[in-house]
């Protein structure tokens, strides 16, 4: 037998390997055609403006496109100079800030935030840095006053408020608690909160982000923010302004590239060691036992997969899928229904390799089936989705098309395709008591009085602990429904 050469196995050796290149750069433009028409899809269905998204597997950018516009007025598209707020997706910024402190031993969880802020109420000196960071303070909420307001002015009116509930009984989403970790981190570190941020997130470097909460301000290449007015059916320009105060809760503008830096930061322990990590995605002891929620990050599962990350203005959305090496960056600018969570959870079904063999079902098909009118395979597809996902309640997609719902009521008055649309949120959402809720209102509308009082008996069942407390108007209804 003729003996074999080294050039031989050299030669063997280099046709596996582009061999091996060629089924990776094939199967990366498989998934990037797939994203952009599942992306251009999406725009179209929720009335999308501009939206940039990047996907990261082991430090590696496997997706990264931009797409639509940026600025209506101007025809501005978007591109990787955009600047995007991704509102309160900045508290992954300002908790990953505090961690930084914590691992430097400058601060720790247990400590009282009356060791950094004086002359606190009574009620406010046991709440604890832990409890800012996972809005178990009880505190009241800055949002209910005039952003006009000076510091002093608004903490005066805040120390008459009386508490929200005891400290660390339940999750309650909170603005103070973050306008205060930002003063916890100026009067520790001596530096602003931006500047602090900017030394030690970004390099020091401005280029491509920068600190504002007010969506007015004229800031070269930022996208415009947009709120679609259902009556004019038209996008209007954002209005808000939460001033230097919103910074730490709301305020970061970013472009795609740099949110991708940072991420990058993150992944090679640059920001932040493992085991900080690992601290700070620890799930806080709510004493009520029910809700969950890490420190500044929430955790979620798709289809078994678990994922840290957060949300902001139902528009920009950051993920991480640790245990498969992949991130998942969205920035958007408007929206007609929100679609957020929704396109970071369906992009992990494109992209990752164990769920994408599964051929798993995507929530934007729901929402095509619910938009379209095909309420049928919408409830299949809906009933089959939480089957694939069975430790997830699917709030935003549930909303979403409560809100389709409430769309063909207020904007269009035709209950009869509302009414179809809350049957469906109701048969695939059967203890959700917003969905029965909406259901009463609707046969209110249509004078059917007995489909209306049993949908609203069935709603105060469902809302044990009274939400928004809507019980009592809900029983006023029953009520007076009963006696006309």
């Amino acid at each position: 037998m003729k003996k074999l050469t080294p050039l031989f196995f050299l030669l063997l050796l280099l046709l596996y390997t582009s061999c091996s290149n060629q089924k990776k750069n094939n199967n990366t433009v498989t998934i990037k055609n797939e994203i952009d028409t599942y992306l251009t899809k999406t725009m179209e269905l929720h009335n999308i403006p501009g939206l940039a998204l990047a996907v990261v597997e082991d430090n590696k950018i496997v997706y990264e496109n931009y797409f639509g516009i940026s600025s209506l007025e101007k025809n501005k598209p978007v591109d990787k100079n955009i600047l995007f707020r991704i509102f309160s997706a900045t508290k992954l910024i300002t908790s990953t800030g505090v961690f930084q402190l914590i691992q430097n031993k400058q601060l720790s969880l247990e400590d009282k935030i009356s060791k950094y802020i004086d002359d606190l109420p009574v009620p406010w000196q046991e709440v604890k840095i832990k409890n800012l960071l996972s809005h178990s303070s009880g505190l009241p909420d800055i949002i209910k006053y005039k952003s006009t307001l000076t510091d002093e002015e608004l903490m005066g009116k805040l120390f008459k408020d009386k508490m929200n509930f005891a400290i660390g009984k339940q999750f309650q989403y909170n603005q103070t608690n973050y306008w205060l970790l930002a003063q916890i981190i100026e009067k520790i570190t001596g530096m602003s909160f931006n500047d602090y941020v900017i030394k030690n997130q970004f390099d020091n470097s401005t280029n491509g982000v920068l600190f504002s909460s007010n969506s007015l301000e004229n800031i070269p290449n930022r996208a415009t923010r947009y709120f679609y007015n259902e009556k004019t059916k038209e996008f209007e320009e954002d209005t808000n302004n939460s001033g230097k105060r919103g910074h730490s809760g709301n305020g970061l503008n970013i472009t795609l590239k740099r949110f991708i830096e940072w991420n990058r930061k993150f992944d090679k322990n640059l920001l932040l060691n493992n085991k900080t990590k690992s601290e700070m995605w620890k799930p806080f002891n709510f004493t009520n036992q029910k809700d969950h929620f890490l420190h500044g990050w929430n955790s979620i599962q798709v289809n078994g997969l678990d994922s840290y990350g957060f949300s902001g203005g139902n528009l920009a959305a950051f993920r991480k899928f640790t245990d498969n090496k992949t991130t998942i960056v969205l920035l958007s600018n408007g929206y007609k229904i929100p679609a957020y969570n929704i396109i970071i959870n369906d992009i992990a079904r494109i992209v990752i390799p164990e769920l994408k063999a599964k051929k798993l079902t995507l929530e934007e098909d729901i929402m095509h089936f619910v938009m379209h009118h095909q309420f049928n395979e919408a409830i299949q597809s809906f009933k089959k989705l939480k089957k694939e996902n069975p430790n997830s309640n699917f709030d935003n997609l549930k909303w979403n098309i409560n809100s389709i719902g409430n769309s063909y009521i207020y904007s269009d008055n035709n209950t009869k395709k509302a009414l179809e649309i809350f049957k469906l949120n109701t048969e695939t959402n059967p203890n959700w008591w917003v969905s029965f809720a909406s259901l009463a209102e609707t046969y209110e509308l249509q004078k059917d009085t007995l489909n209306a009082i049993k949908s609203y008996k069935k709603a105060i069942l469902l809302n044990e602990e009274n939400q928004w407390d809507y019980n009592i108007q809900m029983k006023n209804k029953v009520i007076e429904l009963e006696n006309n």
